[in-house]
């Protein structure tokens, strides 16, 4: 499984405009709308710090992402999918075999999850949903519960969601060779032994949220989260180096539980400046302690258009397991040298430009809203990355007269 550094994140929600609504509802019409959002993210990442070749070497890596959302609502039902595929060109991954221009140095991923929602008058909603991933060497199977409350003002909301991951870390499911999983890879001058029992990975995720409207310019969010996984933890092709130059398979914990916590507030200072705030904290038992502060800023230029700036900056403590390139001893039971669990600072600064025209492209589909998003991360190890999105929202409108 190629990691990405940083989760490109586009989807937004989209409403109906006033107007259009008011329109509907003059003629006395019941609305059952089908919500359709385009996502194109473009990822570039550099940097000199492979875990594929013991924490030395090249890190780029580029990513075209496009996907598609749909979410039907009809009622108090609501049915979503959403569909996608990632395009990489990884020149670490090329470093598995230690061949120029290898297959490894290219890969896909394609993706889907589908959720079903029914709320209730009195303002319960019962969730369920289903996910698949599959790359050349990863495979996933999602299963997720929810419920949520808010209640009859509107002004106070809660939710609770279970989730289940089943991983394969196993090779060939999209080989054309193969077409199903054959092997775990490693790295190519360790391959005269099997490092791991089972390519097996499983996670159980438990994730909360509560927000409330304090007045009617600050509204707070508190998101706590719980993780357990078990099973394969390490990665099949990251290389370590000991002191003594020998090299071996990465090694890690086969458990691991995982805390976080997220505080936001949202602050209306007028009708055109919107702050969104939050601080983020996080813990796990390989050690890692992390801290994060993000800011964007809604300004309202005129009723058709609004930027959006925004900032990140994060701190984090290195694993226990960690140790940079020919720095771990052979008498260590854990090693690794993926930097994504060192210590580090990163920053993130980003502009965003938002159109929301509400207008009708024909008599049933509504055009919402145009999102183009640019934001440039820099890490302290000297990771760098350019993510670009941009996010196109529809809504078709079907009426049933009453």
């Amino acid at each position: 499984m190629i990691k990405r550094h940083l989760i490109l994140a586009a989807l937004v929600l989209s409403q109906l405009c006033v107007k259009a609504q008011v329109l509907i509802d003059s003629v006395g019409t019941k609305v059952r709308k089908t919500e359709i959002e385009l996502v194109y993210n473009h990822y570039l990442q550099d940097g000199n710090n492979s875990a594929v070749t013991g924490g030395i070497g090249t890190e780029k890596l580029t990513v075209f992402g496009p996907s598609v959302s749909i979410v039907k609502t009809n009622g108090s039902n609501a049915f979503k999918i959403n569909l996608g595929a990632d395009i990489i060109s990884s020149a670490s991954t090329d470093k598995i075999d230690y061949v120029v221009s290898s297959a490894s140095s290219r890969d896909s991923r394609y993706y889907t999850d589908m959720s079903y929602e029914r709320k209730t008058q009195s303002g319960l909603g019962i969730n369920g949903g289903l996910s698949y991933s599959i790359e050349s060497d990863y495979f996933s199977q999602g299963y997720k519960l929810g419920i949520n409350k808010s209640n009859k003002e509107k002004e106070r909301y809660w939710f609770v969601n279970f989730q289940y991951f089943n991983d394969d870390l196993r090779w060939g499911r999209i080989n054309p060779e193969h077409f199903k999983p054959v092997k775990l890879i490693y790295p190519s001058e360790l391959r005269d032994r099997e490092w791991f029992d089972s390519p097996k990975r499983h996670s159980f995720n438990l994730k909360t949220g509560f927000t409330q409207t304090i007045n009617k310019r600050n509204i707070l969010g508190i998101f706590p989260e719980l993780a357990y996984q078990q099973g394969l933890l390490s990665t099949p092709f990251h290389r370590v180096y000991f002191t003594d130059n020998g090299v071996t398979v990465e090694q890690l914990p086969s458990v691991r539980h995982k805390a976080a916590l997220a505080i936001k507030l949202n602050t209306a200072i007028n009708s055109k400046y919107i702050l969104k705030n939050g601080i983020q904290v996080y813990t796990d038992d390989f050690g890692i302690r992390a801290l994060s502060f993000e800011h964007e800023s809604m300004i309202k230029i005129n009723p058709f258009f609004s930027i959006l700036p925004n900032f990140r900056i994060n701190t984090q403590k290195a694993s226990k397991y960690f140790a940079p390139f020919q720095q771990h001893a052979k008498t260590e039971v854990y090693y690794t040298s993926d930097y994504d669990l060192s210590g580090f600072q990163s920053y993130l600064i980003g502009m965003g430009f938002k159109y929301n025209p509400y207008i009708f492209a024909t008599r049933k589909i509504l055009f919402n809203t145009l999102i183009l998003r640019y934001s440039y991360m820099y890490r302290s190890n000297g990771l760098q990355a350019h993510i670009l999105s941009l996010v196109l929202q529809t809504a078709v409108l079907r009426k049933n007269n009453k």
